[in-house]
């Protein structure tokens, strides 16, 4: 077959016809005269489409099917030759099949405007081509922005519908399986409190035990590189549990890690576990980056919120619960305690003599002392007992799942502790003691706050008419007095 750069086809030429042809072409153009049958077998394996000379008294032989296959080749281009005065010529070229139609005889002039006539249709169709593929190209890449558009958009909705950092982290890790295929989100953020910088870590609710260590250690390790300061303590919050979590210790080639910040400074990371991790390429890498600045300002806000939300709940002196949350928290405990008919009891601490020690070593010292007793309270008691400052001198402790005589024994370490602890002011050292009084709830008893409240006042009182420093409880006659 021919080697020229775009194929010259004769569709069954009569010999004198396909000579004549041939002996106008340029050199570039070779003339390849094929039966019917070859030259549309040569159109269709063709890897570029060509010329192809067809004339009228073969095309008028050719059946319907026939000239839709070969004028189905888009990539060639057909031209009519009137061999004969025919006047089907004319109805042949009003199909659109066909280019140009050259007469007989053929003559240089004529081939070379043929020629010319299909070059400049084929660069035409080049340029076409070329537009139609640049628009396709943008029309991809619009489409492509507009996906990431709606992933950033469905991040930022999603983290902007709650103050929970726990659960804006959780709904990312869905987010985030749009981009990647995600296992897990872990994240650690740290703050500075009292000179001294404590981070918290959220790991996955169903993450194994055994495991739990290994990513304790891993997030302290990437703050310590990113925090300016030394972690001195850590506590861990748990994640909406999700599925297909594996029990695989942080394998870095598997980890996404990016900083989160709201300013010049990160206060927190996002850990993502991906087995995409190593080959995430840069458009990924930057979507993900777009969508971590937004869950930084939706987790800023969120940590800031449940600070500010905690000022208000706790008290500003001794850093426990105030009374008001103490209030709230007492009926939330009563509603449990009639749902799931469990136990419940209340503390009620009163510090003796405390005006004496106002008196006597100045309010600073009152002030010192009442910390102190916060600090013992929150040292000594279980995680899940609730202690709140009731006011002035005066603590509440609402004691979960726990009976009269279990909070008695709680109550008799409190007291000691209290009492054991030596306070000094001015080089001077004091003593204070503490009267306690206890009231329960029996399983499935309704009370009422105040009736709970009451109750554990009036065992109060007894403890303190009694001769103070002692528990007493609403439901036992018989009091423990220190000796």
């Amino acid at each position: 077959m021919n080697t020229s750069k775009r194929p010259t086809l004769g569709v069954a030429l009569a010999p004198k016809l396909a000579a004549e042809l041939a002996s106008h072409l340029p050199d570039s153009h070779r003339l390849d005269n094929l039966p019917v049958g070859e030259a549309m077998a040569f159109m269709a394996a063709a890897a570029q489409g060509g010329l192809a000379f067809v004339a009228v008294s073969t095309w008028k032989t050719l059946d319907t099917e026939s000239r839709e296959k070969i004028a189905g080749h888009e990539s060639w281009q057909l031209l009519l030759i009137a061999d004969q005065a025919d006047p089907q010529a004319l109805e042949f070229m009003a199909t659109g099949s066909f280019l140009t139609l050259m007469t007989c005889p053929l003559d240089g002039a004529k081939i070379a405007r043929a020629l010319h006539q299909a070059e400049e249709v084929s660069s035409m169709y080049q340029d076409i081509f070329m537009m139609a593929r640049e628009i396709s190209l943008e029309r991809e890449l619009l489409a492509r922005k507009n996906e990431q558009l709606a992933f950033l958009n469905q991040v930022l909705t999603r983290a902007s519908q709650t103050l929970d950092p726990a659960v804006i982290l959780s709904n990312s890790a869905e987010d985030l399986d749009l981009l990647l295929d995600v296992r897990s989100v872990f994240g650690v953020f740290w703050n500075a409190a009292e000179g001294q910088t404590e981070a918290e870590l959220f790991l996955p609710e169903n993450l194994p035990q055994a495991r739990q260590e290994d990513w304790v250690n891993h997030l302290l390790s990437v703050a310590g590189r990113l925090c300016r300061d030394a972690i001195r303590g850590y506590q861990v919050s748990f994640l909406t549990p999700r599925e297909g979590i594996e029990g695989d210790a942080p394998e870095l080639d598997q980890l996404v890690t990016i900083p989160l910040s709201v300013g010049p400074e990160p206060f927190g990371t996002l850990v993502i576990c991906s087995r995409e991790a190593s080959a995430l390429g840069q458009d990924r890498l930057r979507i993900l980056t777009s969508a971590a600045n937004h869950l930084a300002l939706a987790m800023r806000n969120s940590l800031e919120f449940r600070k500010t939300k905690a000022r208000a709940d706790h008290d500003g002196l001794t850093r426990i619960s105030n009374r008001h949350h103490f209030d709230m928290r007492l009926r939330e405990e009563l509603k449990r305690h009639q749902r799931h008919q469990d136990e419940l009891s209340l503390m009620m601490i009163d510090l003796d003599y405390f005006k004496s020690v106002n008196d006597t070593y100045g309010h600073q010292a009152g002030d010192m002392v009442l910390k102190e007793v916060g600090r013992i309270l929150q040292k000594t008691l279980r995680e899940s007992d609730f202690p709140a400052r009731y006011g002035g001198e005066e603590f509440v402790v609402i004691l979960p799942q726990t009976r009269e005589d279990q909070a008695w024994t709680l109550a008799e370490r409190l007291r000691a502790v209290i009492g054991q602890t030596v306070f000094r002011v001015q080089r001077k050292r004091f003593r204070v003691t503490a009267s306690i009084g206890i009231a329960g709830v029996q399983p499935g008893a309704l009370a009422k706050p105040e009736s709970l409240i009451f109750k554990a006042d009036q065992a109060l009182y007894l403890a303190k008419a009694s001769g103070r420093n002692m528990v007493c409880c609403s439901a036992i006659e018989e009091t423990s007095v220190a000796h």
